[in-house]
């Protein structure tokens, strides 16, 4: 079952817009990752191995939302901890919309 648990925000250069990452990690073991110089995370992505995007994918109804291309695995990203700027949880159950 795929299921995002954790939204992940970062910024390597000042200048770049943000990158958010979808993870099936838990917002608190990435938050713990944090105390260390780098953090292993890890991420969905593409079958070509770009980041997925979920804003890209969902299509909203009424009362709800699908998504329509799911990810096609997940990959270890090691980054600078300091790189990440925000952790947020979620749950968001791909298999399942």
């Amino acid at each position: 079952m795929k299921k995002i648990n954790s939204i992940i925000t970062l910024r390597h250069f000042e200048k770049d817009e943000p990158l958010i990452l979808y993870s099936p990690d838990f917002a608190d073991d990435v938050s713990r990752q944090m105390n260390y110089t780098i953090a292993d995370i890890s991420v969905y992505v593409y079958d070509d191995d770009s980041f997925y995007d979920l804003d890209k994918e969902v299509t909203y109804g009424s009362n709800s939302y699908i998504v329509d291309r799911k990810p096609s695995t997940h990959r270890n990203l090691y980054v600078n901890a300091k790189d990440i700027i925000m952790i947020q949880e979620a749950d968001i159950d791909l298999d399942n919309h």
